[in-house]
């Protein structure tokens, strides 16, 4: 009898440690089973990603460059649905090491081409600008008056002043792109010495005074800014095409 008092403990123990023993089996089996399908779930976002990334520059590829403005909604069409990672056991989401990738990419596989629309549309507004800076940087005053000695001040009147406001006015209305202020005002100056030095030029005609102008080193000087700040922009929208391109 004693003796089957002393072996209940003992058996008892063994039961309770049989059954922990299969509780952390049963356990270890269900944490490792949530990893894999964390895993498996991560790796069929990275999958979709790879598609989407590859569909994208696809279309990047095929679009115009020297089109920014359409280049832009066409990306912006491009990543407007991304994969979505899916949800996936507690457990798995903090043990995988590949849901922890996928969480990684999801929170950064729109930016390069976020920066790319980003940069393509204030390509478009940069454009804009210098094609209307160039409009009036284009502008010759002898389309108007002619060349040689001018003895009325009728034309330069009537024709070439209006149309060197005209060009001003409509620059002075075109968005200047962030930074660009103080180029925006040489093109705006540049028109407005030619302004200036015809309405000169009409009152020495009237009253019988002689009267020359050159406005050469002005325009000069603000086409060279214009074509630099050209350069500048076709550079970082190649730069950004290039972000996103290269990896194809």
């Amino acid at each position: 009898m004693r003796r089957a008092v002393v072996a209940l403990p003992v058996l008892l123990t063994v039961v309770i440690a049989v059954v922990i023993g299969a509780l952390v089996v049963v356990q270890d089996q269900r944490q490792s089973s949530q990893v894999g399908e964390a895993d498996m779930v991560a790796q069929d976002y990275l999958a979709q990603v790879e598609k989407f990334r590859s569909s994208v520059i696809a279309k990047v590829e095929a679009a115009d460059a020297k089109d920014p403005g359409a280049l832009s909604k066409v990306v912006d069409r491009a990543i407007a649905e991304p994969p979505r990672l899916a949800d996936a056991p507690a457990y798995g989401r903090e043990h995988s090491t590949s849901y922890a990738e996928a969480l990684q990419t999801e929170a950064t596989v729109l930016q390069p081409f976020k920066r790319l629309s980003t940069t393509l549309r204030r390509a478009d507004t940069a454009l804009a600008f210098i094609v209307a800076a160039r409009k009036v940087l284009e502008l010759r005053a002898t389309d108007y008056v002619g060349y040689g000695f001018i003895t009325t001040s009728t034309r330069v009147r009537s024709e070439l002043i209006p149309a060197f406001v005209r060009a001003r006015d409509e620059f002075d209305r075109v968005t200047v792109p962030q930074g660009q202020e103080k180029l925006a005002q040489k093109v705006h100056d540049a028109a407005q010495y030619v302004i200036d030095q015809a309405s000169l030029l009409a009152n020495s005609i009237e009253s019988r005074r002689n009267f020359s102008f050159s406005y050469r080193e002005e325009f000069q000087a603000a086409a060279d800014a214009v074509s630099d700040y050209a350069t500048k922009v076709k550079g970082d929208v190649a730069e950004a095409v290039s972000e996103v391109t290269a990896t194809s």
